[in-house]
């Protein structure tokens, strides 16, 4: 993680809670929902994330929360052999960290009911984020990713 990012996010405010420290790592929707796109369904370059979320995401956005996930160090970018332009995007062992945290996250709003969230096909397995099922994907995203 980038020194300075990481002294603006513990410092700032006085900021010295661990779950105010988290909040700010996932400071809105986007960077949750991009890590998402990333970890469970292998969309890894600007293009298919922008093309394949459900949300619309922004292309502006995209970009800076792109940037911000890796200056933070929950992303890694290298440049794709095939397309000069291109990047792919790699999760990083703290970004596999969060993975349990979103599950529980999707956990706790579809037993709300006054949320309307839609059942995920592949949630269906990983609903306790310490379920045999998450432990097995994180293992496989290590690999994916290169993750050392």
């Amino acid at each position: 993680m980038d020194d300075f990012v990481k002294r603006n996010i513990a410092i700032r405010g006085d900021i010295t809670c661990p779950i105010a420290v988290a909040a700010e790592v996932l400071s809105d929707q986007w960077a949750v929902i991009v890590l998402r796109d990333i970890a469970f369904f292998n969309q890894r370059t600007f293009g298919a994330i922008l093309d394949n979320s459900n949300e619309k995401i922004p292309r502006p956005t995209l970009a800076k929360r792109l940037k911000r996930l890796c200056d933070i160090g929950l992303l890694s970018a290298r440049g794709d052999v095939g397309h000069a332009q291109r990047k792919i995007y790699s999760l990083t062992e703290p970004a596999l960290g969060l993975l349990p945290i979103m599950v529980g996250m999707a956990e706790w709003s579809l037993s709300q009911e006054n949320f309307k969230a839609q059942q995920f096909e592949f949630l269906k397995d990983l609903y306790s984020p310490t379920s045999q099922a998450m432990a097995e994907l994180i293992d496989e995203l290590r690999v994916t990713h290169a993750i050392e």
